[in-house]
């Protein structure tokens, strides 16, 4: 696939991958560790776009072809399904904290973080975060304060009672979540592919494979996701553009938290490849899936032995203001 294409893998279903290794043995599905009822990413990485058209147009090598093989089942009866707790689940007298149902007769579930909720309101609210672009599930309980408590999706499967529909809709939703917010992916405005940049700092850029479709080459706005209309390369022409990655109004308008009694921004940008993280709990010391090694407060990046200069995972250091530069 080259350097132009990405795969993000969270799951397969009716799919099967084939691939070879650096020895060039054949590798398939299982070889990923990939689990059922999930879904496949294609990626492009695009290119960025000037006004020498004809440098790049057509140079595009090689060709990509998608076939899913799922099917769509449909059904006449749109009314929700029944959800029944399992046998093995921790129920409780507790009002539902959404709802504020108190049904002795229907019990709720108890989160691992003791609070109630039915499996119908669980489903309602998880859908809602999803909604919303969050990628995470949070306990909204209130009272006293607010408890905001992660529940892994494991744990909002079982107790949601999620149907098989339901499960690959959350599954999708927190992958495209994940995808925009984390990683930086957006959508190409014409042909609804999933892009990254080869060059964070291309505003600019060319969606291969609308260039490749009747009326050529197809360039547009990273920012406002518009046909770019000017010959230059740092403004598209297109008035409501707020000229921004989208990643800067992540950092300035996240809330802050106390990380080793630090308030500091409840999410960072990693110092080396500018993946978004958010901070969950303990320890400040972070490791990014690039590899990098930073501080959570300071930003600080650890040495080439993996040691941090600004003391121990606990140990509190001067707070790094908010990014307001991206790598």
């Amino acid at each position: 696939m080259g350097k132009e294409l990405q795969l993000f893998l969270k799951g397969l279903e009716g799919k099967e991958l084939r691939d070879t290794d650096e020895n060039r043995k054949e590798q398939f599905l299982s070889d990923y560790r990939i689990q059922d009822e999930g879904n496949l990413v294609l990626v492009l990485r695009l290119r960025g776009g000037s006004d020498q058209q004809g440098q790049t147009n057509g140079t595009d090598t090689g060709t990509v072809e998608i076939v899913d093989s799922d099917t769509v089942e449909t059904t006449e009866d749109l009314s929700p399904p029944l959800k029944v707790l399992g046998p093995d689940v921790e129920l409780t007298s507790e009002p539902d904290m959404i709802t504020f149902d108190d049904d002795k007769d229907g019990l709720r579930a108890k989160m691992p973080c003791g609070h109630a909720i039915g499996p119908e309101s669980l489903t309602a609210y998880c859908r809602s975060l999803l909604t919303s672009g969050k990628y995470e599930f949070r306990c909204p309980h209130m009272d006293p304060s607010y408890c905001g408590r992660i529940w892994e999706f494991y744990t909002v499967n079982k107790l949601a009672v999620l149907t098989k529909q339901e499960r690959k809709e959350f599954e999708t939703q927190i992958a495209m979540n994940f995808l925009r917010k984390a990683v930086g992916i957006q959508e190409c405005p014409r042909c609804q592919s999933y892009c990254e940049r080869m060059d964070r700092k291309d505003v600019r850029v060319v969606c291969p494979v609308c260039s490749r479709k009747p009326g050529g080459r197809f360039e547009f706005c990273w920012f406002c996701l518009r046909k770019w209309s000017t010959s230059g390369t740092a403004e598209c022409g297109n008035l409501d553009c707020s000229g921004e990655d989208p990643r800067k109004k992540i950092l300035r308008e996240c809330p802050e938290k106390k990380v080793v009694e630090v308030s500091c921004p409840s999410v960072r940008a990693c110092p080396k490849c500018g993946l978004m993280i958010e901070h969950r709990e303990a320890c400040k010391q972070m490791e990014c899936p690039c590899g990098q090694k930073f501080c959570f407060i300071c930003l600080k990046m650890a040495d080439a032995r993996g040691q941090y200069t600004c003391g121990a995972w606990n140990f509190k250091c001067v707070k790094a203001p908010v990014q307001t530069q991206l790598p």
